[in-house]
Formats: C-alpha cells, sequence, structure tokens
C-alpha cells in the first residue's frame, strides 16, 4: 500500500510538545546605542553588525545586536556613511562610502567580530551609496555614484575585480541581497534626483538579467534582506514603512509596515527573520525592529489552513490555524487584586507594580510568565496612578501618588533601584517604550488642579522634554515606542482622541477610538494598537488601529473593569487586574484576528 512518504516524497513530523506560532509582522528591538543613518549592516537578526553612518558628521562606530540588545565594538577605520556591507557578525566586509573629504571612497575593511582591518587594495571604482551582498571572501558591490552607475565587482577576500556585467540599470541607494554568484538589485535613483525606481535585478556571478517586475512600492534609501529567490524589501524614501518579499520572479507588498517609517536605514537578515535599524524620518533613528514569518512546523499543509503534525505526548493530531476573529480567553489570577497601576511587558512576561489594593498605595511587584502570576521585588516608593514602560526584567516607574511625585524607578528583573526624577511630578500619566528610551505624556497635577499636555523622553538615565500633546489629558493609554508613541482616550472631557508621537512631536490620528473612554488600557505598536476596557459606563470593549482608524473587535474581555493594564502586542496581548465594583485581579490573553492557534483535529 502508498504511504504519505511514498507520495509526497517526506513525513509528517511526530513532536513531543506543540510549536510556538508566530505570525509574519515586525516588533520592537532593542534601540542602537548611536542614533544614525546612511549606516551599513551584516550578519543575522540575533547575530547583526550595524557600521558607519552619519549623526552629525560621518562615523566609525561599530555596534553588535545579539537579538535584544546592541553593544559598542571596535570602530571602522574610515569614518563614512552610504557604504556596502557584506558578511556576518565574525566576519564582515564594508567597502565604499561617503568620508566627508572625499564625498566617495574606495576603502575596503574586513572586520573579525572585534576589530577593523584595513585593505590597502580598495574598490577599482571609488564610490557611494552603493550595494552590497555576499560574504567577507566573497563579496559583491554593485551601483552607487558618482557618476551613477552601475558598475559591478567581487571581492575575493583580498582584492576586488570588476565584473564584465554590470547593472542594466545604473542607479544609486538602491537595495542588495543574496550572494556574489546569485544577488538581488532593487529599487533606488536613476538620475541626481527622484523619480524612484522599482526597478529589479539578478546576478549570476556574470552578468545581471532584468525583471519586469519590480517593487510594488518604488523607492530609493531602502534596505534589503535574504537571498536572490527569497527576498525582503523594505523602508525607503520618503520615508516608508512598506515591506515587501521577493519569491524570484514576483515582489508582494506584505501587509505589516515598518512601525517606524524611516529611509536610510541599516538591513541585514533573511526573508523570514530580518532586522532593520537606524535610519532617518525628520530625526536621526536609533529605533531597532525584527521581522518575523511563521516558518512552517512540518512539510505538510493541511488543505492551506495550517501546518499538521502528530503530538507523540498527548497521542492526538494537531494543526495550527489563523483565527478569523480576535478573542480574549482567562489567564492566571494576579496574586494582589488591584487598579490604578503600572504594567508592561509582553503576554508570557507580564509585569504589574504598585497601584490602589489592600492599601490606597501598594509597592508590591508580580511577574507573569504566560499562565501565572509570581512575587518580584517592591517599589521604593509606593503609588497608584503611575506611568509604566519597558519589559519584565528591564521595567521603568514614573511618577503617581500620594503625593504626587516625580520619581522614577528601574527594575532589572528583581529589584527597584532609583532613576532620574520627572521634570513635572504628576499622576494619572501614560507611558511606553524602554528602559532605556522610555516615553512619558499627559497626566494631572493639583493644586492648581490642571490636566497636563507635557511630554519627556528618558535615555536610561534622565528625563527631557518633548513635543507636547495636542489634547491634554489623564487617565487615558499608550503604546509603541519613544520614537513612534500613541496615545488615546483620556479625560477631561472624556475622549477618544488618538495621537501619534514621532520622536519630535504629537500628530492628532483622524482615527479616534470609536468608544471614548478614561481608564482603558493598551498594548502593541502605533500602526497595530489594541484598546481595551475603560469607563464610563465599565466596558470590556476592544478596539485595534491600524495606523489610521480604529476597528471595534467582536471579541470583548471576558471580565468588563476599568483602571486596568495592558501589555503585549496586538495580536497577543494581555489586560490585568483593574476595578469593577471592586479591584479585580482577573487576567485575560488575547488572541488577535489572523493570529495562529493550534488545534486538535481528529481522524476517521
Amino acid at each position: 500500500m502508498a504511504t504519505y512518504k511514498g507520495i509526497q516524497g517526506f513525513s509528517i513530523q511526530n513532536l513531543s510538545e506543540d510549536p510556538v506560532p508566530t505570525v509574519a509582522g515586525w516588533s520592537a528591538g532593542g534601540n542602537l546605542g548611536t542614533a544614525r543613518y546612511g549606516l551599513a549592516g551584516a550578519g543575522t537578526q540575533t547575530a547583526a553588525l550595524g557600521f558607519g553612518g552619519y549623526t552629525t558628521v560621518q562615523v566609525t562606530n561599530t555596534e553588535l545586536y545579539n537579538g535584544s540588545t546592541w553593544t559598542t565594538s571596535g570602530s571602522m577605520n574610515t569614518a563614512r556613511q552610504d557604504l556596502g556591507g557584506a558578511g556576518t557578525q565574525t566576519a564582515a566586509l564594508g567597502f565604499g562610502g561617503n568620508a566627508g573629504t572625499p564625498n566617495s571612497v574606495n576603502a575596503t575593511e574586513e572586520y573579525n567580530g572585534a576589530t577593523w582591518t584595513s585593505n590597502p587594495t580598495g574598490l577599482n571604482t571609488a564610490r557611494r551609496q552603493l550595494a552590497g551582498a555576499g560574504t567577507q571572501t566573497a563579496g559583491l558591490a554593485f551601483g552607487g555614484t558618482p557618476p551613477i552607475t552601475g558598475a559591478t565587482e567581487e571581492y575575493d577576500g583580498s582584492t576586488w575585480t570588476t565584473s564584465p556585467g554590470s547593472l542594466n540599470t545604473a542607479r544609486r541607494f538602491l537595495g542588495g541581497a543574496g550572494t556574489q554568484t546569485a544577488a538581488l538589485a532593487f529599487g533606488g535613483v536613476t538620475t541626481p534626483t527622484p523619480p524612484s525606481t522599482g526597478a529589479t535585478e539578478e546576478y549570476n556571478g556574470a552578468t545581471w538579467t532584468s525583471n519586469p517586475t519590480g517593487l510594488n512600492t518604488a523607492r530609493r534609501n531602502l534596505a534589503g534582506a535574504g537571498t536572490q529567490t527569497a527576498g525582503l524589501a523594505f523602508g525607503g524614501d520618503s520615508p516608508t514603512g512598506a515591506t515587501e518579499s521577493y519569491d524570484g520572479s514576483t515582489w508582494t507588498t506584505l501587509p505589516t509596515s515598518l512601525a517606524t517609517a524611516r529611509n536610510f536605514l541599516g538591513g541585514c537578515g533573511t526573508q523570514t527573520s530580518a532586522l532593520a535599524f537606524g535610519g532617518y524620518t525628520t530625526v536621526v533613528q536609533s529605533a531597532t525592529e525584527e521581522y518575523n514569518s511563521w516558518s512552517p512546523v512540518s512539510d505538510y499543509n493541511f488543505q492551506n489552513e495550517g501546518q499538521v503534525w502528530y503530538n507523540n505526548t498527548e497521542n492526538v493530531w494537531k494543526v495550527q490555524d489563523a483565527t478569523t476573529s480576535g478573542s480574549w480567553a482567562t489567564g492566571g489570577t494576579m496574586g494582589t487584586a488591584r487598579s490604578n497601576f503600572g504594567g508592561t511587558g509582553t503576554q508570557t512576561a507580564g509585569l504589574g507594580f504598585g497601584g490602589y489594593g489592600p492599601a490606597p498605595a501598594v509597592s508590591n511587584t508580580e511577574e507573569y510568565d504566560g499562565s501565572s502570576w509570581t512575587a518580584g521585588g517592591a517599589l521604593g516608593t509606593a503609588r497608584r496612578y503611575l506611568g509604566s514602560a519597558g519589559t519584565q526584567t528591564a521595567g521603568l516607574a514614573f511618577g503617581g501618588n500620594p503625593p504626587i511625585t516625580a520619581a522614577t524607578e528601574e527594575y532589572n528583573g528583581s529589584t527597584w533601584t532609583a532613576g532620574g526624577n520627572l521634570i513635572l511630578a504628576r499622576n494619572e500619566l501614560k507611558g511606553c517604550g524602554t528602559q532605556t528610551a522610555g516615553l512619558g505624556f499627559g497626566g494631572y497635577t493639583t493644586p492648581p488642579a490642571t490636566y497636563r499636555s507635557e511630554t519627556e523622553e528618558y535615555n536610561g538615565t534622565s528625563w527631557t522634554a518633548g513635543g507636547s500633546l495636542n489634547t491634554a489629558r489623564s487617565n487615558h493609554a499608550g503604546a509603541g515606542t519613544q520614537t513612534a508613541g500613541l496615545a488615546f482616550g483620556g479625560y477631561l472631557p472624556i475622549t477618544g482622541a488618538t495621537e501619534e508621537y514621532d520622536g519630535t512631536s504629537w500628530a492628532t490620528s483622524p482615527g479616534s477610538l470609536n468608544t471614548a473612554r478614561l481608564s482603558l488600557a493598551g498594548a502593541g505598536t502605533q500602526t497595530a494598537g489594541l484598546a481595551f476596557g475603560g469607563s464610563p459606563p465599565i466596558t470590556g470593549a476592544t478596539e485595534s488601529y491600524n495606523g489610521s482608524t480604529w476597528t471595534t473587535s467582536p471579541a470583548s474581555l471576558g471580565t468588563a473593569r476599568a483602571s486596568l493594564e495592558g501589555a503585549g502586542t496586538q495580536a497577543a496581548a494581555l489586560a490585568f487586574g483593574g476595578y469593577i465594583t471592586a479591584v479585580t485581579a482577573a487576567t485575560e490573553e488575547f488572541t488577535g484576528p489572523g493570529a495562529l492557534t493550534t488545534k486538535t483535529i481528529t481522524t476517521s
């Protein structure tokens, strides 16, 4: 009798436990130590390298990324921007670029994981605004200026050789991906000024072949990742966060965009696991974002619905499928019922602290692991109505009462320590971002009784003034990052007004919450936000934000409540604590539309 393997050529996987489902999209990573643009990248999402670039001058800075944070490493010998890069985190190649004086160089350097070494044999054509691909010992350089060129050169680990094959569309500020013998060139600009092009070409080690199907969004100053048959393009003018995937013949615009639309950014990784960092919007950026798409758990696609496997431990067949509508499910109960507290983190690594509970102001902290809450270190200053940001192991608490305070504390996963005080002491404020790039906005002060619009930015040590909210408010919600923040809802009066922060100023969104409310919670990013709970009246209403409009979800909280906290993403959020007719310890987990869920299937 024929077997499935005999027919298909492979077997269904047998697993001892279910794989963790993920959904394609961009999520925030750790910020670069040095904000910059025009930098180059190499490596993978969890072992990346960012080097060179421009702050207010060309720089030599090099940083290593480990999947969560950037650390400083050995400096380049030639400070430059708009250079090409290739290779890995421990064997990288940097070439060409703009050194200021001169504007275009042929300088080539090799990195060994700690230091850069200059190669006296540089590019044959000195240029800037070029692209690169390949490895340290098999690199490829193509395009650039001046003059705008299609010249292509191959590197063998010691010498550059000019290829007989030149790009069919000479251009600069283009993106690149792939290897020395299977490279991909896309986008750029063909003249000294726009318009940009979406032109796409493939290199076979000798010649470039134009693909009549170019990028859907023509652009320059973009970044790329992946291979010639599985490429990824993201960012670029003007600026955009648009992301496209390439299958070897066609570009497809993905439904997910960078949370921080930008150009002149760095990029690396693969089509399913990419990294975007730095760049320029209206200001120089340090933001880092990680792109992940779901990788099949087996080679067998179950009627195009999801991946199927046999769970050996449970002795059942299972399948992963995308949900058609979001849903809330009950999670582990908090140890201390509370309201008006601080919260941050993710659905499987949440953090709750302070608030109003068994006393008018409490200091205890709790950590959530995806199923249960456990006690953490206590705040130094017991308080309620405070702002919060960060992660479970790098949290940030600021402001609150009583009395109204400017105190800031940082959490390391076990202990809270004092940080720099807010400029303006206040309570009923909100926050977002990280412990080293936090944002606090709005709130309330008394006397005199005043609703606040002030925004402050935290750098891990001290707060500085940012752009003010257009609508002064308190008891609102927040989400996003320091350079891509989101504020929505609040009081006075009760509002659904939504504003977006770009790192400098707030802009009012055309989209307001469908249910105006205060004392609500939020999660997610500026372009993929989630709002839930609030009052009056007390509600469980849930809405999702796409960067311009709010859509009411058919799923409401199982326990309608106000003065709760939220964490996580639009696709995987956490709601915990709050007030109904008394404080509650209830926790709920949200699975957003399109998220992958695991189901048991039956066979007959």
